[in-house]
């Protein structure tokens, strides 16, 4: 039996001041705050800080967090977009389906 999964692709996505916004082809509009993608970021030394569970590894200051801003958006393939951060940080590739995950925006209201 072949289960299919919902593939949705963003039709426009746009910085805007706290975070990035993106419309998805069903209709559905999403926004993810800077601090939410790079907590999520999903590149293996994110992943790996993430995952530290020693206790006396230094944590980024709150003000560090609150700073950080997208400044470039490219896409990755026809999956993903890869983004630039303020700090230089650029490895994190964060696939549609991640994206579409995070989202916390209430659906749409049918018309």
């Amino acid at each position: 039996m072949m289960v299919h999964t919902m593939v949705y692709k963003p039709t426009q996505i746009k910085r805007f001041l706290n975070g990035i916004a993106i419309q998805w082809s069903d209709g559905h509009r999403s926004e993810h705050s800077h601090k939410l993608l790079r907590q999520k970021c999903p590149c293996a030394r994110c992943k790996a800080v993430r995952e530290d569970e020693n206790p006396l590894r230094v944590l980024p200051s709150e003000d560090f967090v609150e700073n950080l801003k997208v400044v470039n958006i490219q896409p990755v393939g026809r999956y993903a977009i890869r983004l630039t951060w303020n700090d230089g940080h650029k490895t994190g590739i964060y696939p549609f389906e991640l994206l579409r995950s995070l989202n916390t925006t209430p659906a749409n209201p049918p018309s």
